[in-house]
């Protein structure tokens, strides 16, 4: 493929994302399956006890969620500081980042609904485990949307894995279609990075 027909299907597969997202956040879109919730910090948050029990783990349930959106922003700001990333490439950074800002602030918005207290973002990017591990080993483009890859995957996983979890079912159709804007990301990035859309490793030309 051309490198303009790439820019192109770039740009308009990240358009198409950003214009999909209401529309997924209304339908409650499922499809991937995983536990990385656990991994990614499960025991976040100690609940108000004041919200009672169900009440209470759906608002640490969607504070981690919370604070992988956190993470996301912060990563893609550093990926996008490196000054790696050209062209169509920044601009699907951006996009994504601005993603995952809306994800962000939908999650806050239910979190506080819910007599919640959001928690706050770190204020080194650094202070999240994976940037830090990541930050040492980047010094290509490709390092950077490997990495981004990472965290879609992970976060996509995670957001689908919890949908069961809830005791109030209106959170539902909120993280199951936050999950498929993390795979929609993770799909274009393979398709970036050359890999197949569904399956680990190259693309088998």
């Amino acid at each position: 493929m051309k490198e303009r027909d790439l820019t192109n299907k770039y740009l308009e597969v990240g358009e198409l994302i950003q214009r999909g997202r209401r529309a997924a956040l209304k339908a409650g879109v499922v499809g991937l399956g995983a536990s990385a919730f656990t991994m990614l910090g499960s025991s976040l948050l100690t609940p108000s006890v004041a919200l009672g029990a169900d009440r209470a783990g759906d608002v640490k349930i969607a504070n981690v969620a919370l604070n992988l959106e956190h993470q996301a922003i912060a990563a893609y700001g550093v990926g996008a500081s490196t000054g790696l990333l050209e062209g169509p490439a920044l601009a699907a950074a951006k996009l994504f980042m601005s993603h995952h800002e809306a994800h962000r602030d939908s999650l806050i918005s239910v979190i506080k609904k819910f007599g919640g207290t959001p928690v706050e973002p770190k204020k080194d990017p650094k202070e999240y485990e994976a940037i830090a591990e990541a930050v040492p080993n980047i010094k290509s483009a490709t390092d950077i949307l490997e990495f981004a890859l990472t965290l879609e995957e992970q976060a996509a996983g995670a957001y689908i894995g919890v949908l069961t979890s809830f005791s109030d079912k209106e959170l539902i159709p909120v993280l199951a279609g936050i999950g498929a804007a993390e795979a929609q990301h993770a799909a274009l990035l393979r398709f970036v990075l050359q890999k197949d859309p569904l399956l680990q490793g190259p693309v088998v030309k």
